[in-house]
């Protein structure tokens, strides 16, 4: 690489660094850089550093540590040798190379040559004196110097590029040193005055000043000479103008059509295709019936040079426009029918170039391809083509295209890319094609469309840089914005905003308004609710916790929030006791001051009730056993405070004492509280209740007995809850030390965790117990974690929890059988956790391997001697067992009636079985095995009919929990035999199935009862639309209870967690008719959880609205949800009370009021206040400018609010009178902008706001209406005619936001109205800003309307003699008045738009004057255009001379326009 090539293309990047360069004289050209001046010594190279050190041929770039341009005047630069001289070791020194330091480079061991030796200078020898004989022999020496990069030297003959002269001297400038040429001799002339080809002559003054000669003239006193020179500039000027104009029309003729035979046709275009043969031959007559696509493909087979096929297609065109004016039609109906067939022309020429594609596989298609494509482009640019049709169509076609024509249609965008997104409209097609071409490809293959993929984007990257105004696509934006999202963060800075974040901030300006949900516009603590709900069970705990920080990031709100969302009645489940521990944990190990944030919600004096205090007591509790929460300040606190004492706000914070875990605390902590709760009336008496709990604990270990739930005292306080979970967890730590658990120790402190709600503790039991190899332990282990699974996934051990029973299953699958109800049992955590994959797989293999296993077992001993089974009597337990003693194979009658006496036997009172495994799941087990299809088919005809009410004297409930408990029926099988059934019976009975915990049989054990529980938790998890559907279904019967807290509390965790199911099966269902008018009780009740009211009591609206909050939100949205579909007739006052309840609490502030707004209000409603929220803001618009009042922005910013979220109830209404409106205000606004006025800050600011409220009002009136009427019409063309007028204001172009915003918005309203609209208003703003026209089209006149043609209007009377003279002879006008300074304004005055003339064009007569020199009315000259048609403009002249026909351009005419 030569250091000069690489320096010049660094500077020439965009990141180039421009050095300061010394002041040096000027270079010698390339060309001459080998010749050398006279004054030049002839053998010294010059080093001093005042030379020339511009990058040059021979020339170098030195580059010192920093990268600055140096001098080297001590080092000898050489030039470079040809390539193939350079290895040879005899030749001179080379060009030193030099490194980015300043160092010049070596070989690779760091050994330095001798031509990279920096040699110190030496002084510079005398300059001698010029010898011929010397220059000779250095001139001998010099080598020939070859460079690539530069022109070759000519030596002593003359450059290309040198200006020739006539003989003798040939060339200009040019004289190689010779020794014998004039002007090497060195004389006192040509030192004085240097060396000139032709010296003065004696009588030649050029040479000396014109000033003597003419000053006096010009300065002497009463001379005329100064306006005698100006009346001559001013005559030549006339002349000139005289002489350009044209006078006579046009008499152009094309060449004639003529009828000839095909062979002459062919041997014509065959001539016409051989260059050699003159064009003007060819002019002479032109074979009839070529015209149309014909006329191109002729073009094209014949080869015919580009060219002549143009001149070709304009005698063609010209002959055929020039028919209509034949067939006597003028005026509009001739240049209709000329537009007509310019039109067909430009389809023909469009099939053309898509014929030419579509025979890509032909042979030399490439050749033809490019030949189309060059003859199409030059017929665009002649302008012989309907432009915009032509445009039009190369975009549809770039849409319409295959994925294997696209690359060509590509091409042809390119080439026309200009004049494509010159044209906003066109443009946005054009990038909304490209987009989706990206979007399939994204869609598609990757690897297939790689390169296509690539230069669509980079066609992207071109339209976001150059001409971002076709990406601005709101009606397309939400399907294409991944395509231009940024690549990089968001920059703060709008400067530094990115191509791509500067789209999004555009688009979203005008899609946000129109697309805004109330989904979107949530609050901050409904979003985080919302994302504390969803949170699921696989969330990571920090994302989450960062996740709500950037929600509120304050400490001391989202503390507070945390323990709300924990404890509110809206919320069910233990789950998020657990979560907003481990994120308050997690805040406190980053930093924040969570202890003082929970203090201050302590003491915070409001009145809430005991149960939602409890929740905030759990979690504190949590926090103590996590050491996230200091006690000693908090005891600290209640000392210095007095709060034992204090009133009773304060005795939220107290309750806090009787609930801390005093097993978690420090000894002398524990006995400052004891010491405290001793003081506290009643409170050692409450903590008392905890003593008989913990005595049936140890009877139940000590006995090894497992305590029914209904034994323990059901309404314990948290204070007695903590006080046996204390106890429980020091036993548990005690059995930590033991090598095993057993199975009924385990259920005992199972039943007691469950108890008192420590499902942490409850976990660290399971892990405890996984080293067990009781297969009957494992699966209730798996049961466990299925029906707390959520708990454990707040607390972060459901993973640990699956993974270490999983690892134990895995080992004891190796050492014992395969044990059934272990494998149902771990495919139920498995499929609940991880979901379908490989281990379910994995489990349904063992699962499959044990049945056949237990087949074979029954059927092997009797293999040689089968015995069939048989039973006299089945009245009692005795005679079922001995039916299965009897044999080993069953008959299809005698199994139903085993099967049917089992059924019956299951809801038998006081038979709960007290063994691992009750008789009833042993008898089914067994008449699985024995029946095995026969008994599958026989469940089935079972509870199809008990899912129906057909039960046949059996408890459906008992029989079918017994069914699922042992592994025979599935409860997904019985919720979808529900569902099929569509009956009220049916829904009701699987809701009692899913719901009620005192379902199960009582003939099934402990373990088999908890088993069935779980399997109720992982089916409602799985299934919520299902079930959603059947509560609906279910509410139907009377029998139901609506108010029962499991259906209370299953709706509560559907609605906070999977609300778009809940939501959409509700409206489905309005939408049917199916809605049973009892589900609204559902609503009710739930609302009751948090509000102190009776059953019977009804909710008015204002009720609802004011309890409405982030946490009460859905509920209360629901219940107004339910008032229009509750009335039979609803009355106009329904809706005016509704409309003044919302009113209300949007002007109040409610920060939920989008969401009754959005899911709770009937059309109506909103349309009525979309009107008054519209009226409110047109209001603010025209008040006087608003003053800078954050409150007053935050009004307006919720009235804009209001307007966007019920805007799609009036949408595809007539929106004329808002548009008309809305003009009105924009241009009150802009003759106010426009006033003098505004200059204060303030103003403009205020002017600007409302500028704001009517731009958002007019971004949702985009989209036309459905019926758009003419009045619609021209009521968005006056809006669009008005923004176009305020976006050129001065004023405004001084706000860029601004100016962007307007321009944006009138670039998208323009798509509603057709083109001809737009060239209305086009013509009637007559504004040359570019990007107007860029909205509206350019309809400035064309550039073949500049010439005019002149004529004299012939006075009608009134004139002298002497004025009919003078106008004839205009130098006896002259002469008449020689010393007039002033000439009249005639001449130049009367200047047409034309700028050039014909060479033949005749001069004119002066306009007529009076003798005050004022000009004559009539005297006037009359100016017609004169249209240079685009077809009639030929490179070459007809046979037919006209006068103003030339074949020189015309442009060469226009220097100066008149």
């Amino acid at each position: 690489m030569r250091w000069y090539k690489a320096y010049g293309r660094t500077v020439s990047g965009s990141s180039a660094l421009y050095f300061a360069k010394p002041q040096t004289r000027p270079a010698l050209p390339s060309q001459l850089s080998s010749v050398r001046s006279v004054s030049q010594p002839t053998n010294v190279i010059d080093l001093t550093a005042d030379g020339s050190h511009a990058v040059g041929r021979g020339e170098g770039a030195y580059f010192g540590k920093r990268g600055s341009v140096v001098t080297s005047p001590d080092n000898i630069e050489v030039n470079e040798q040809e390539e193939e001289d350079e290895e040879e070791a005899g030749r001179p020194a080379k060009r030193a190379r030099i490194t980015t330091d300043g160092f010049r480079a070596g070989d690779g061991d760091g050994n330095m040559d001798v031509a990279r030796t920096v040699v110190a200078g030496e002084q510079l020898p005398s300059m001698p004196k010029p010898n011929v004989s010397s220059i000779r022999t250095v001139i001998g020496k010099r080598r020939r110097v070859e460079n690539a990069g530069a022109r070759q030297a000519n030596g002593i003959q003359p450059p290309p590029m040198a200006t020739r002269l006539p003989p003798p001297k040939n060339v200009a400038d040019f004289s190689p040193w010779t020794g014998h040429h004039p002007e090497d001799v060195l004389n006192e002339a040509v030192v004085k005055a240097g060396y000139c080809d032709k010296g003065p002559s004696v009588n030649q003054t050029e040479y000396n000043s014109g000033k003597p000669t003419i000053w006096t003239n010009l300065t002497a006193k009463n001379n005329t000479g100064l306006q005698m020179l100006s009346y001559l500039f001013t005559q030549v000027m006339d002349k000139r103008q005289t002489l350009g104009k044209c006078s006579a029309p046009s008499t152009f003729k094309p060449p004639p059509r003529v009828t000839v035979t095909d062979t002459k046709r062919e041997a014509w275009l065959k001539d016409l295709a051989n260059s050699d043969i003159q064009l003007r031959k060819q002019s002479r007559t032109i074979p009839h019936g070529i015209r149309g696509k014909l006329l191109m493909d002729q073009c094209l087979n014949k080869d015919i040079p580009l060219q002549r096929a143009v001149w070709l297609a304009k005698c063609v065109g010209a002959n055929e426009l020039r028919a209509f004016k034949r067939k006597g039609v003028s005026g509009v109906a001739a240049a209709t029918g000329e537009s007509k067939w310019v039109h067909e022309w430009t389809v023909h020429v469009e099939q053309f170039v898509e014929g030419v594609i579509e025979s890509c596989p032909q042979q030399d298609w490439q050749l033809k391809m490019t030949y189309a494509v060059k003859l199409a482009t030059a017929l665009y640019a002649e302008k012989l083509l309907d432009t915009d049709h032509y445009l039009d169509w190369i975009v549809s076609s770039f849409h319409e295209a295959n994925i294997d024509r696209l690359p060509m249609w590509i091409i042809m965008v390119q080439i026309h890319w200009k004049d494509i997104v010159g044209f906003l409209r066109r443009g946005r097609r054009l990038a909304e094609s490209i987009l989706e071409r990206l979007h399939l490809i994204a869609g598609g293959s990757q690897n297939v469309n790689a390169v296509l993929k690539l230069r669509l984007q980079k066609l992207i990257a071109v339209l976001a840089v150059t001409s971002r105004g076709c990406l601005i696509i709101p009606a397309t934006w939400k399907k294409y914005s991944y395509l231009l999202a940024p690549t990089t963060p968001p920059a703060s800075n709008d400067v530094l905003q990115s191509p791509a974040e500067h789209l999004a901030r555009r688009n979203e300006r005008l899609v946000g308004p129109v697309s805004k949900t109330p989904a979107s516009t949530r609050g901050a603590l409904l979003q985080l609710y919302n994302a504390l709900d969803t949170a699921g069970l696989d969330f990571n705990l920090e994302q989450l916790t960062d996740h709500c920080l950037c929600l509120v990031q304050d400490t001391d709100q989202l503390v507070p929030a945390l323990l709300e969302w924990a404890s509110s009645p809206y919320r069910h489940g233990l789950a998020r006791v657990y979560l907003a521990a481990k994120l308050i944990s997690t805040l406190r190990k980053q930093g924040h001051n969570t202890d003082a944030a929970i203090l201050d919600y302590l003491r915070r004096p409001v009145a809430t009730p005991a149960k939602q205090d409890e929740h905030v007591y759990n979690v504190i509790g949590e926090l103590v056993r996590l050491d996230a929460f200091r006690v000693g300040p908090y005891l600290q606190w209640v000392i210095s405070s007095g709060a034992i004492y204090g009133p009773p706000e304060m005795q939220r914070a107290v309750g806090l004492l009787a609930s801390l875990p005093a097993a978690s605390l420090p000894v002398h902590l524990a006995n400052l509280r004891q010491t405290l709760l001793d003081r506290i009336e009643g409170a050692v008496d409450a903590l008392a209740a905890a003593a008989p709990v913990i005595e049936a604990f140890k009877a139940a270990i000590t006995e090894q007995t497992v305590a029914e739930m209904s034994d323990l005292p059901q309404c314990a306080s948290l204070p007695v809850k903590v006080a046996v979970d204390d106890y429980v967890r020091r036993y548990t730590r005690s059995m930590s030390k033991m090598p095993d658990l057993d199975l009924t120790t385990f259920c005992i402190l199972r039943r007691f965790l469950e108890y008192t709600d420590d499902i942490a503790a409850l976990a660290e039991l399971i892990l405890l117990a996984t080293q067990t190899e009781n297969s009957l332990l494992l699966a209730t282990l798996a049961d466990t974690a299925v029906l707390h699974f959520e708990a454990f996934a707040a607390f972060g051990q459901l993973q640990n929890v699956t993974d270490a029973i999983i690892e134990r299953y895995r080992v004891l699958r190796s050492q014992q059988p395969l044990d059934r109800t272990l494998i149902l049992s771990l495919t139920g955590l498995v499929h609940l956790v991880h979901g379908p994959g490989a281990l379910i797989e994995y489990l349904t293999s063992d699962l499959t391997i044990c049945e056949q296993l237990n087949t074979a077992a029954i059927c092997s001993p009797a293999s040689d001697n089968l015995i069939g089974m048989h039973a006299a009597s089945l009245d009692s337990d005795e005679d079922t067992d001995a039916v299965f003693a009897s044999g080993n194979t069953m008959d299809d009658q005698l199994l139903q009636r085993v099967f049917m006496r089992v059924l019956l036997r299951a809801d038998k009172a006081g038979s709960r079985s007290t063994e691992p495994t009750s008789k009833m799941s042993s008898w089914l087990n067994q008449l699985r095995i024995v029946g095995g299809s026969s008994f599958d088919q026989l469940v089935g005809s079972y509870c199809r009919p008990a899912i129906r009410g057909a039960g046949n004297g059996i408890n459906a409930a008992n029989a079918i929990t017994g069914l699922i408990a042992t592994g025979c029926l599935s409860l997904d099988r019985i919720i979808e035999m529900a569902k099929a059934d569509s009956g009220a019976y049916a829904a009701k009975l699987a809701m009692d199935l899913l719901l009620s915990p005192l379902v199960a049989s009582a003939s099934l054990s402990s373990l088999e009862r908890y088993g069935y529980l779980a399997n109720q938790r992982s089916c409602l998890w799985r299934h919520p639309e299902t079930v959603t559907r059947l509560l609906l279904t279910a509410c139907e019967r009377a029998d139901f209870e609506v108010t029962d807290a499991a259906v209370t509390d299953l709706l509560v965790a559907y609605t906070n967690s999977r609300m778009p199911i809940v939501k959409a099966v509700f409206e489905d269902a309005s939408a049917c008719g199916t809605l049973p008018a009892r589900a609204r009780g559902l609503s009710k009740a739930i609302l009751q959880r948090g509000m102190q009211i009776s059953a019977s009591e009804m909710l008015s609206l204002q009720d609802i609205i004011n309890m409405a909050d982030p946490l009460s939100i859905y509920f209360a949205a629901g219940e107004l949800w339910w008032t229009p579909r509750h009335q039979s007739a609803p009355t106009s006052g329904t809706d005016g009370i509704a409309q003044t309840v919302l009113v209300e609490a949007i002007q109040s502030g409610n920060i939920v009021w989008p969401q009754l707004l959005g899911s709770a209000v009937d059309e109506p409603t909103k349309r009525a206040l979309h009107n008054w929220a519209q009226e409110q803001l047109l209001f603010a618009a025209t008040r006087a400018p608003l003053e800078n009042d954050s409150h007053v922005q935050m009004v307006v910013d919720r009235y804009l609010d209001v307007l966007d979220l019920t805007h799609h109830a009036v949408r595809g209404e007539d929106d004329t009178a808002v548009l008309v409106a809305l003009n009105d205000r924009l241009r009150d606004l802009e003759r106010q902008v426009s006033s003098a006025g505004i200059d204060v800050r303030a103003d403009r600011d205020g002017l600007a706001w409302q500028l704001r409220i009517l731009l958002h009002i007019c971004t949702l009136h985009i989209r036309p209406p459905e019926a758009q009427s003419e009045g619609n019409r021209q009521a968005r063309a006056n809006l669009l005619m008005t923004l176009c007028s305020l976006f050129v204001h001065p004023r405004i172009q001084t706000q860029p936001s601004t100016a962007e915003h307007i321009f944006d918005l009138a670039s998208a309203l323009s798509e509603s109205l057709p083109e001809t609209a737009l060239a209305s208003i086009a013509r009637a703003t007559r504004t040359l800003d570019s990007r107007v026209q860029a909205i509206l089209g350019d309809v400035s006149a064309a550039t073949d309307t500049w010439l005019a043609l002149v004529s004299q209007v012939q006075p009608t009377g009134g004139l002298t003699a002497q004025q009919r003279a003078l106008a004839k002879h205009p130098s006896a006008h002259a002469q008449l008045q020689p010393g007039n300074s002033s000439r009249p304004g005639g001449a130049l005055g009367q200047a047409s738009s034309s700028a050039a003339g014909s060479a033949q064009q005749q001069p004119r007569a002066w306009p007529l004057t009076n003798g005050a020199g004022n000009r004559v009315a009539g005297g006037e000259e009359k100016t017609t255009p004169f249209p240079l048609r685009r077809w009639e403009i030929l490179p070459d002249p007809t046979p037919v001379m006209g006068e103003n026909d030339t074949s020189v351009s015309l442009g060469l005419f226009g220097a100066r326009r008149v």
